[in-house]
């Protein structure tokens, strides 16, 4: 290997607000010490070492290249508040850009400058190289290649950890969705199972039924007036049980929008979230199945309950009305 043509030249210090850690470009030094850790990637006939910009994102990539070369070209970028050296900063080279390609007077170096995009470092770096007698690629040489290459290695191994990590922020986000939901789901199982508004609704009309039933025996006891007035008493019964018919109604109404559209919702909602964990390919962390079991159930029977309850009520009224007719025809009849 000939004598490394080092620029000798010092590159002034750039002003920055707040110095940043540089980058790490995994190289390895073919032959002589390692510039970070190896990489099976490297063809085995590109030996590099990598020098680094300190408090700077700014690094120079040269092959062939020794621990030697390195400290050379340490030795003559190192000035004007410029520091070089062989230890890399922490950060990922995937965040630099190529400032330049350059080939030694012969071709028997290749440089590649690596800096933040527009960096003042980078360019001057650059020129450095060039008024040392190292000429600019036209065309990119084998190390910028593989420069590119490997960082679009690292570009694409950072879109895939962080699909990775946005997957992983899904499915905990649906676990979290689903026990949640299924916690509501057994509220309303509950409330929905233990509803009594319609029966006590029924019960109220079965006993104001009951007492126009009384009144009217009474009324077929009696003679005029008292005939006229238990008439007039089993008509108002009647109307009692009208109005206990419009409480179970508005019952029914409540029962729906109440109850049976929370576990419906529930229900919908579990399933929801069982379908998007399913889209993700992860198991659920809880078992709804016996909730949506006891939720279904429970919907059943709501609506069964409303099925007898609306029978029932229909049936009563019938007969209220009709036995505050017959009690009126009967006072008639008995000419009150």
């Amino acid at each position: 290997m000939g004598r490394f043509p080092a620029p000798r030249w010092a590159i002034a210090a750039v002003a920055v607000a707040v110095s940043v850690a540089g980058c790490h470009v995994p190289f390895v030094s073919k032959g002589g010490s390692a510039s970070g850790a190896s990489s099976s990637s490297v063809p085995a006939s590109l030996n590099t070492c990598t020098v680094y910009a300190q408090h700077y994102d700014a690094e120079v990539i040269v092959t062939p290249g020794r621990s030697s070369e390195c400290d050379t070209l340490i030795t003559n970028l190192t000035g004007g508040g410029m520091v070089w050296a062989s230890t890399p900063n922490a950060g990922s080279m995937g965040d630099l850009t190529e400032q330049c390609d350059l080939m030694s007077a012969g071709g028997t170096y290749e440089a590649v400058v690596m800096d933040e995009s527009g960096a003042s470092v980078g360019h001057a770096t650059c020129n450095g190289f060039e008024t040392a007698g190292w000429n600019a690629n036209t065309q990119a040489g084998p190390l910028a290649r593989f420069v590119a290459a490997h960082q679009q290695a690292l570009l694409q191994q950072q879109a895939t950890v962080s699909a990775s990590a946005g997957q992983a922020q899904q499915v905990t986000s649906a676990q979290q969705a689903l026990e949640t939901d299924l916690t509501t789901l057994q509220r309303a199982n509950s409330a929905l199972t233990s509803s009594k508004s319609l029966t006590g609704a029924v019960n109220q009309m079965k006993s104001d039924y009951a007492q126009g039933q009384a009144d009217y025996a009474r009324e077929q006891h009696d003679s005029c007036p008292a005939a006229a007035g238990d008439a007039t008493t089993v008509g108002q019964d009647s109307a009692t049980v009208g109005s206990d018919l419009n409480t179970l109604t508005g019952d029914v109404e409540n029962l729906q929008v109440g109850g049976i559209q929370s576990v419906q919702t529930a229900v919908s909602n579990v399933n929801s979230d069982l379908s998007s964990l399913q889209s993700l390919h992860a198991a659920p962390t809880v078992n709804p199945a016996s909730a949506i079991a006891t939720g279904n159930t429970a919907l059943a029977s709501a609506w069964n309950s409303i099925a007898a309850a609306q029978g029932q009520g229909k049936t009563i009224i019938t007969e209220a009305q009709a036995l505050a007719a017959t009690a009126q025809s009967l006072a008639s009849q008995h000419g009150c």
